[in-house]
């Protein structure tokens, strides 16, 4: 999804308006936070009064709506508001504790997939992609890098590990990297030219004492053991590392295959 085009954030409990205020403060000026009148003086917010209202509004206005509520309150609400695949709003549902966040509608041409792994970033939930050209990428690609590597030497890194991972690129799903690095932009266009999802994790994912990575820089500088190869397995669903942290140019790349039921 084109991140100047604006987006809806919907929610109706307590816990989901925590979560949607964040997500919207994130989306900065890209992001409209709705929330039930009962929130006025407490959240700032547009506030509404009928939930089936205010989703007709945004589906009329919005380029993405992202509903912090259970699935079927959801599929209710935009029933009827359902017109073609090429004009309705991306939607993406995200439970209100933030454990996954489920691309519903307009996948790829909408951009529900690719806000879902945005929505992703900012909570940390596991994002659901059901579409089916999704099944048969199944690796994930872990990066760290210095500040301001450009797009042309990322790119160089990944083709490099996937020389010796014996992949194509193409078979790369997923870009990982951590928090830190949500704004490189040599990062961000190498994702969108090799046609990527990009994820960057919360530093609370790489602090868990279940993972025992090996310790790199990135312990002095981010306070974590190290980026490419948790990024990777983090990342990925049932992961096997296929290529172990290996330098390329000042990029460092790891890369994790997710062995699925069919992979």
């Amino acid at each position: 999804m084109d991140i100047e085009k604006k987006v809806a954030v919907i929610a109706i409990t307590e816990k989901g308006a925590l979560l949607a205020s964040k997500i919207s403060d994130e989306l900065e000026l890209n992001g409209t936070l709705f929330l039930p009148e009962k929130f006025k003086g407490r959240i700032e917010a547009t506030y509404f009064q009928e939930l089936q209202e205010i989703y007709k509004f945004c589906f009329d206005n919005f380029k993405g709506i992202v509903a912090v509520m259970a699935q079927g309150i959801v599929t209710r609400m935009i029933n009827g508001l359902i017109k073609s695949k090429y004009t309705d709003p991306a939607v993406v549902v995200c439970d209100e504790v933030g454990r996954f966040a489920i691309s519903m509608l307009s996948g790829h041409e909408g951009g529900a997939n690719e806000l879902t792994f945005l929505v992703s970033s900012i909570t940390g939930a596991e994002p659901v992609i059901t579409t089916a050209s999704e099944a048969n990428k199944i690796y994930v690609a872990g990066l760290g890098c210095r500040k301001g590597v450009d797009k042309k030497t990322i790119i160089e890194a990944i083709c490099y590990g996937s020389k010796l991972a014996n992949i194509s690129t193409n078979d790369i799903r997923v870009i990982a990297s951590c928090w830190h690095k949500k704004n490189e932009i040599g990062l961000i266009e190498a994702a969108k030219e090799l046609n990527c999802y990009l994820r960057f994790l919360p530093k609370e994912l790489y602090q868990n004492s279940l993972y025992c990575f090996k310790e790199s820089t990135a312990k002095k500088y981010l306070g974590i053991k190290s980026v490419a190869e948790p990024s990777a397995l983090l990342a990925a669903r049932n992961p096997t590392l296929v290529l172990n942290k290996t330098i390329f140019n000042g990029v460092t790349i790891a890369i994790a295959k997710e062995n699925l039921i069919n992979g």
